[in-house]
């Protein structure tokens, strides 16, 4: 089954904050940019953290391609395109095959939120950094962490869903210096046995991607502000190697909840726990 991607173009006071968003799935545009924007809220676009006020147009559109297979009129690539103006009004135009435009079906009014600057500066104040999180196939359970983290007024910066223009996924780690906190997820997503052995003996493990990243983050964070849940399954075999890491089980009663709360109280984020025990 084809599954849309979504984009987002915003033209912002600040013209070196406006730009375009590539290929993001329906949950990340609601979560990170729709359902704040409706609200007046501040919300996250392209490693910024900006003001529904100073947003002076938003045009979002969709296609079951992604961005990179999208030709303008003169077969230039939509992710290539230095214009952005002239590829959204082409867009708008049904100029671009397969791009559809899909604004209001998401934002309750295409015309800028009136609430106050005071308003919006005190959710500023009030909104912390961003937590990366690193996951596997294990849908539930990144939407589980990502709603709680949101909850806490956090913003959860998902790295496989985060656009890489171009770049290999560790090249553009410098657009999140301001990131000091991970929580990686492990679920059981790959079948592993010794070459010498038969599938009977095999193993579930988490993905190798995911193990990378997890090395990657404990050099680049440090070992005290990285948080590993695994998803409990039988003959789930969990790196446990990883000197120093916690790892806490991701159950069903929700103790999980509380493992996050400490962990992120004792980095140094202010977080009302009642918000994600209810």
């Amino acid at each position: 089954m084809l599954i849309p991607k979504y984009h987002i173009y915003l033209e912002y006071a600040e013209p070196d904050k406006s730009g375009v968003r590539f290929n993001i799935s329906q949950e990340e545009l609601n979560r990170t940019f729709a359902t704040p924007f409706n609200a007046g809220q501040p919300f996250w676009f392209a490693g910024r953290l900006l003001s529904p006020i100073k947003t002076s147009k938003v045009v979002l559109f969709w296609s079951y391609e992604t961005a990179d297979k999208l030709k303008l009129p003169d077969q230039e690539n939509i992710v290539a395109v230095k214009d952005k103006k002239y590829l959204i009004e082409s867009i708008i135009k049904g100029k671009v095959q397969g791009a559809y435009i899909c604004t209001e079906k998401f934002l309750e009014t295409p015309e800028k939120p009136t609430i106050s600057t005071q308003s919006v500066e005190a959710s500023l104040e009030n909104t912390r950094r961003r937590i990366f999180v690193v996951s596997g196939t294990d849908n539930a359970m990144k939407q589980a962490i990502t709603g709680s983290l949101t909850k806490l007024l956090l913003s959860p910066v998902i790295i496989h869903e985060e656009p890489c223009l171009g770049r290999k996924i560790i090249e553009h780690f410098s657009d999140y210096n301001d990131v000091k906190f991970a929580v990686v997820l492990l679920s059981p997503d790959d079948y592993t046995y010794a070459k010498a052995d038969p599938f009977t003996k095999s193993k579930l493990k988490p993905r190798q991607d995911v193990i990378f990243l997890l090395g990657f983050l404990l050099g680049k964070l440090g070992r005290g502000n990285i948080l590993v849940f695994f998803r409990e399954y039988k003959n789930f075999e969990i790196p446990i190697d990883f000197e120093g890491i916690k790892f806490t089980a991701f159950d069903d009663r929700d103790s999980w909840k509380l493992a996050l709360i400490r962990e992120l109280t004792n980095n140094g984020y202010m977080v009302d726990g009642k918000r994600i025990l209810k």
